[in-house]
């Protein structure tokens, strides 16, 4: 039995030894079977990072936040592809060395070795599986900048009234018995101004401050999305702030879900008001009065405001003086009346001085206080020429506080034809642009709150000067304007009675569903804007009503088909049916033959139908965002000749894109030109845009948009399946193209970047974008190209992102004298991990418009700007504001040199694992506005890391 036992352990054994053995064979059998799935796995990964690293890219350039882990992914996937590549390496290196080939290897050791390593694919698995989260989301949104963020420090330092009202303000927010407060005053005492002044002044005492304007037609949706973030942190427990701006009437905190009263003292309501008695009914613990500026003040801010000609001229002086007396104190009458007459001759002067003294407004129902303020604001209306009194009083359909697009001004002054003399749209832009500059000079139009990239594109009308603009254009007895923009309205049903006199009616951003189905008539109505609501259809008998309109704006509705009737306005030159993605058919339009200005975008069109091209006297024409379009007759662009300006973007699914594009280039009188297309191969040769004074073309598949740019000739070449070179279809049009903007990814067949662009007749590029181009090398190099290298390369190029470029080496191979990055603002450069240092100091010197530096998974570079001088040169970043360096493991400092070395503007600096990093630089490095390192304020000595050079609290400057 013992010898059974025995056997029978034996048995085990050796079956256990088989199966180990046959494993280890397998190894080395199928060892050729194992690399190849190691390396598709390797590549699976290293797509799968591609993919997650440009939406963070994305992201970034949106400025959205990153989700939790997405970079830690990141850097943990980098690490194993570059811990598998070099395994790869070592590996097939060995095997060479003493193999024939993997599959007729006699080295058994080596074979082994190899299987079993590659086999081991866990890690990469592993890894693969914890990206599948961020390949469908890697960001959370994060809001675009806010009033608050926008706003700059007015100077109160002489206006002891607004002080004195500061600083009551600020004793209350302070005082925890009161929760509720309020401030009031007469329309243009500068109540909005003290309350954003309170936001910057006590963003410290709270966790956060948030800030809405109420206006008298309030949207409780916009003021709940407005202060949601605030809401859920009063909820959280943390002291939150909330300025309720303009509020007219007593409102209920519940119905706005704010978060208030006995178990949420940690939320303050600052409120401000026109009507004391509105802050007595919102039960406001401290109720402070805003009152008009006594003369002494009133002059000091009327000569901040016109400036130090008041101080040498005393003739003028006297006049102004006066002046100032009777613009009632009011810092709104005093800016736009001082803004008026700053660069008047004293007669204007004289005369407003006059006018001042005996204006009246006739409107018996204003209040008396109320029409002073109108009275003065008027005379500034007064001044202006015709142009841009329309400018002002058309800014009046648009709702109160309302970011105002300028082009719309220019598709209503077109669809109007107010000045027969105009006889472009290129000249109306100029008109209304002008007149627009005019106004906001005056102080009756502000800049909008968009931020500054956006901020050229639109205007914005103070309430007090829009209420004054619709007493004005409702003083006689006809042209009169029906606005009720923004007021939520879900229905409409007006009277019989009285449309007679409207000349405009704005029902813009309400819910309407429905408008009247019966018969009226508005005889003088020229504009009707409808855009914004939630129509689904349009009544035969509304439309009928609307004979003599030209302007018909029904952009953002939900309608899903056009009414006959349409037909029979013969008057009109625009129709704007934007968004309305449920239209498919569009065949009524065809008939309106004097139609001038028709936009057809993201609609649910399918074809632009022939009956289209019956609309001779079109002169501008969008199509662009319409996904399901796939056919454009080209007849029907040839028969449109007189178009002068073109938006329209072919989709994929487009098959006479070749066609209709030679058809483009038959329009004569085409001045303007947004177009996009699928690939380069759609542009036909000879495609000529130098007769164009403004163009934006993308060619590839990509879904950015263009801005509202006429004037700009910009290309921008996106991705492409194609090889980009040589494109020589092209030549004309890349010769008048500026900006360029080139966004190129993947693309197989590109090394040499610049000269080859250059030779393609890319020689004014300012924004190039290179993601993933596996064989680039450099950028530029000189040596074994036929051009004139004396040249200088880059000189254009304002932003230059680098992105995923495995065998990128430096930047140049080339004398230094042949680079110039004078116009480089951006630089964003990652994961290009054979770049081992950037900018020698001959070329850094000249980086004198630099604002943005952001430097990312680069793991081997070691310094971004080296070199000397020869002399004690110290060199100046003007226009540096923001430095972000990180996973930079072999980054040893900023600046290897001993040069001095100053950042004027510099407020920022991030550090993030650049271990290796244990001082900035040898010289000196001031930076006397630096307020954040690695995001934390500055405050004493801080470090960039924990071995990086250190800050001085005193100088502001990064020392060794």
């Amino acid at each position: 039995m013992a010898e059974g036992v025995v056997t029978s352990v034996a048995d085990k054994v050796v079956e256990s030894l088989f199966v180990v053995a046959k494993k280890e064979i397998g190894y080395m059998w199928n060892c050729k079977q194992h690399v190849d799935k190691f390396k598709s796995e390797v590549q699976n990964l290293k797509d799968m990072k591609g993919r997650i690293q440009q939406k963070i890219e994305l992201a970034k350039n949106k400025g959205d936040n990153l989700v939790h882990g997405v970079e830690d992914w990141i850097n943990a996937a980098t690490a194993e592809i570059l811990k598998a590549e070099e395994f790869i390496t070592e590996e097939e290196g060995n095997a060479k060395k003493t193999c024939f080939g993997i599959g007729f290897c006699g080295n058994w050791s080596t074979l082994h070795h190899y299987g079993k390593k590659a086999a081991q694919t866990d890690p990469l698995m592993e890894l693969k599986a914890r990206g599948t989260i961020y390949e469908s989301c890697v960001s959370l949104d994060t809001p675009a900048p806010g009033i608050l963020d926008c706003y700059q420090n007015k100077n109160l330092v002489d206006i002891m009234t607004h002080n004195s009202v500061l600083d009551n303000i600020i004793k209350a927010l302070e005082d925890d018995s009161k929760q509720v407060i309020g401030v009031y005053g007469v329309g243009g005492v500068g109540k909005t101004t003290l309350a954003k002044e309170v936001a910057l002044t006590v963003k410290n005492m709270f966790a956060d401050v948030a800030f809405t304007t109420i206006s008298k037609q309030f949207d409780v949706e916009k003021i709940q999305k407005e202060t949601e973030n605030a809401r859920k942190r009063i909820i959280n427990g943390e002291k939150i702030l909330i300025i309720l701006d303009d509020v007219w009437e007593e409102l209920n905190l519940d119905e706005l879900c704010i978060p208030f009263g006995i178990n949420h003292t940690n939320c303050k309501i600052l409120l401000t008001s026109r009507s004391k008695d509105v802050c007595e009914k919102m039960n406001a613990q401290s109720v402070i009065s805003v009152n008009s500026l006594p003369l002494e003040e009133a002059w000091i801010l009327f000569k901040h405001v016109v400036g130090d000609k008041l101080e040498t001229d005393t003739h003028l002086s006297s006049v102004a003086y006066d002046i100032s007396k009777e613009c009632g104190g009011l810092p709104l009458v005093i800016d736009v009346i001082g803004k008026t007459l700053k660069n008047k001759d004293i007669s204007s002067w004289k005369a407003t001085l006059s006018q001042l003294q005996k204006n009246a407004l006739k409107n018996k129902d204003v209040d008396a206080t109320i029409k002073t303020v109108y009275n003065r604001l008027k005379l500034s209306y007064d001044f202006l020429e015709s142009e841009a009194q329309w400018c002002f009083l058309q800014c009046s359909l648009f709702p109160e506080d309302d970011n105002i697009l300028l082009e719309d001004l220019v598709l209503y002054r077109v669809g109007l034809e107010k000045s027969k003399e105009i006889e472009s749209i290129e000249d109306v832009r100029s008109t209304v642009q002008n007149a627009v500059n005019i106004v906001k000079s005056y102080g009756l139009l502000l800049d909008a709150d968009v931020g500054d990239d956006y901020s050229k594109y639109y205007i914005r009308m103070h309430d007090v000067c829009r209420d004054m603009a619709l007493l004005i254009v409702n003083e006689g007895s006809t042209n009169h304007f029906l606005v009720m923009a923004r007021e939520g309205l879900t229905e409409w049903s007006p009277r019989n009675n009285i449309q007679q006199s409207y000349m405009g009616i704005s029902l813009m951003h309400n819910r309407i569903h429905k408008l009247p189905e019966y018969h009226i008539s508005f005889p003088h109505l020229e504009a009707a804007n409808l855009q914004w609501n939630q129509l689904i259809s349009i009544s035969e008998e509304f439309i009928e009503g609307l004979k003599n309109a030209r302007v018909l704006d029904l952009a953002y509705n939900e309608i899903s088909s056009l009414p006959q009737s349409l037909a029979r306005l013969s008057q009109l030159r625009m129709l704007n049916l934007e968004g309305n993605r449920c239209i498919y058919e569009i065949s009524i339009i065809g008939e309106l033959k004097g139609l001038e200005i028709l936009i057809l975008n993201d609609t649910g069109i399918k074809e632009v139908p022939e009956c289209i091209g019956h609309l001779v006297n079109l002169r501008r024409l969008e199509v662009i965002e319409c996904e399901r379009l796939s056919h454009i007759p080209p007849d029907v662009i040839l028969k449109l000749r007189r178009l002068e300006e073109l938006r329209i973007h072919f989709t994929v699914h487009c098959k006479e894109v070749h066609e209709c594009l030679a058809a483009v280039n038959c329009l004569s009188k085409l001045t303007c030109l947004e177009l996009k297309v699928p690939s380069l191969r759609d542009i036909p040769e000879g495609f000529n845009c130098d007769k164009l004074k403004g163009f934006a073309i993308g060619i590839g598949r990509d879904d950015s948009r263009f801005e509202y740019v006429w004037t700009l000739k910009r290309l921008l070449v996106l991705n492409t399946e194609y090889h980009v070179f040589p494109i020589l279809r092209m030549q004309k049009l890349i010769e008048v193209s500026r900006p360029i903007m080139i966004s190129l990814g993947a693309i197989e067949n590109l090394n040499n970047v610049i000269p080859d662009l250059d030779q393609e007749g890319f020689n004014n590029i300012e924004h190039i974008n290179l993601k993933s181009c596996k064989n680039v090398t450099c950028l530029v190099d000189t040596c074994d190209w036929g051009g004139n290298a004396n040249k200088k390369f880059l000189r254009e190029v304002k932003r230059l992102i680098l992105f995923g470029l495995d065998k990128l080496q430096v930047l140049w191979k080339c004398p230094d004298e042949f680079i110039s990055l004078t116009n480089l603002v951006n630089l964003y450069i990652c994961d290009c991990h054979k770049l081992v240092r950037l900018f020698p100091l001959s070329v850094a010197k000249g980086l004198v418009s630099l604002k943005e530096v952001q430097i990312q998974l680069c793991k081997n570079i070691e310094e971004v700007i080296w070199g000397e001088t020869k002399t004690d040169e110290v060199i100046v970043f003007p226009c540096l504001t923001t430095i972000h360096l990180s996973y930079c493991y072999e980054l040893k400092s900023f600046y290897s040199g001993s040069c001095s070395i100053k950042y004027p503007s510099l407020v920022k600096v991030t550090s993030i694992d650049c271990y290796k990093m244990e001082m900035w630089g040898h010289g000196s490095h001031e930076t006397p506005k630096l307020k954040f390192v690695n995001n934390l304020p500055l405050d004493g000595g801080y470090s960039i890391n924990d071995k990086n050079a250190s800050l001085s609290g005193n100088k502001n400057a990064l020392i060794t």
